[in-house]
């Protein structure tokens, strides 16, 4: 039998987990200054075209992130199902590139008319990479399950390396947005060059296809919740209030989101530990530790927004963008909340849980209609949602708390004893 990967771990594995956490935070700022470059190299139509490719890759994400998380936690759950999950996640992988390649690819002549981009070409380049896009997400999330956390992050800085030198090249040289297109297609291709992992020996694909089933569920309400939470406060933004109100609105929630995205690198480390933890002791440890770092991120982004939020909005976006100086706190404060509910969603999934994640979900779907016959103002809304999100949390608190007090009558996590049953002597 394969011992837990918790039981084997190397001193070295707290190191790595940090080297990803740290590299994941670098990448992000690496994104978010290729796009200030970009603003500074393109005239606005053009950056438009490009803003819009970069939605596209967003959107795609949420399937990218929901197939390395799902073999992340699987194979650091059962080191033994890797060879099948790898089978089966690389066959969903092809499946949902080869829908993105005829859909995106196919339809870019239309979209980019009833967009009004400047060429269909940059949806058919996104589209000839999400496949590689998909794949890569799936061998990530295998070294992230083995717990290889080193060559996790070098897939993620080649990724954003490439696609900060490729793309800024080729925008200067006057390829404009088609550049910029050729830029993330190559981020793909390095990302996937540095996370291949080898073809193991064959395993059961039926087994691990059931055993993916709640996984794969969890994992997608979780990501499916993130989205909409992150962006659709945004549009109703856009849609409510005045262009200038809105605009604030938007430096606002740019700024103090990057808070939930630093939180998210933490969450995103905690699954494959705790799904290979051998023991309570050894998960309660990684909650508390990782539940500490996210709170933590919390006290100081709200202690940030109140005292140099004000110089923080004019470095970044300039005098023109002071009225989202008010709401920075209550910001901050969505998206802790936020952080704390996916990172609840996340043992749940280290757990082979998905119950926590349907509340999330069930909380990111109840906010928009409050958002979109409530909010009155810029602060209405951000307070109303942070409102939705703290019932959400309290939510998912009151799902924990019956499911820890029904215990006794539930089947036991694997690796643990029933509370009533004796332990047997190994001799």
């Amino acid at each position: 039998m394969t011992r837990p990967l918790s039981a084997r771990m190397r001193p070295g594995l707290l190191g790595g987990a940090s080297v990803l956490s740290l590299t994941m935070v670098a990448v992000s700022a690496v994104n978010y200054g290729l796009n200030v470059v970009l603003v500074r190299l393109l005239d606005p139509a053009q950056f438009g075209d490009v803003a819009l490719a970069i939605t596209v890759v967003l959107t795609a994400s949420v399937v990218a992130a929901t197939l390395q998380m799902v073999a992340s936690r699987s194979v650091a759950a059962d080191p033994a199902s890797a060879p099948a999950v790898r089978r089966v996640l690389l066959r969903a992988a092809s499946v949902a590139g080869a829908a993105a390649l005829v859909l995106l690819g196919g339809g870019a002549w239309i979209l980019a008319d009833l967009l009004r981009t400047s060429s269909p070409w940059i949806f058919v380049i996104i589209a000839a990479g999400l496949p590689v896009y998909f794949l890569q997400a799936v061998h990530r999330g295998l070294l992230q399950g083995q717990l290889r956390f080193t060559r996790v992050a070098a897939s993620y800085a080649a990724e954003a390396g490439v696609r900060l030198l490729i793309a800024v090249t080729l925008v200067m040289l006057g390829f404009g947005p088609i550049g910029a297109a050729l830029g993330i297609f190559a981020s793909f291709l390095a990302s996937a060059a540095v996370a291949w992992t080898r073809r193991p020996e064959s395993g059961s694909i039926k087994t691990a296809a059931a055993a993916l089933g709640t996984a794969v569920a969890s994992a997608s309400m979780m990501l499916l919740a993130q989205a909409l939470v992150n962006n659709a406060d945004v549009v109703v933004a856009k849609a409510l209030f005045a262009p200038a109100a809105a605009g604030a609105y938007a430096a606002a929630a740019v700024l103090c989101r990057s808070l939930y995205f630093l939180a998210w690198t933490v969450i995103q480390v905690s699954v494959p530990l705790l799904a290979s933890a051998a023991t309570a002791a050894a998960r309660r440890r990684i909650i508390l530790v990782a539940g500490g770092v996210i709170c933590a991120l919390g006290v100081l982004g709200v202690i940030a927004a109140a005292t140099v939020g004000d110089e923080a909005v004019r470095i970044v976006f300039g005098p023109a963008y002071g009225a989202a100086t008010v709401l920075l706190v209550p910001s901050v404060l969505c998206a802790t909340v936020l952080s704390a509910s996916t990172f609840i969603a996340a043992v749940d999934l280290a757990a082979g849980r998905s119950g926590t994640a349907a509340v999330l979900l069930g909380g990111a779907v109840l906010q928009v209609p409050i958002l979109m016959f409530l909010a009155t103002d810029p602060l209405s809304l951000i307070l109303f949602q942070v409102l939705t999100m703290t019932l959400t949390l309290a939510g998912q608190g009151v799902l924990v708390v019956s499911r820890r007090m029904r215990r006794p009558t539930l089947r036991p996590h694997a690796g643990e004893l029933h509370p009533t049953t004796p332990t047997v002597s190994a001799k």
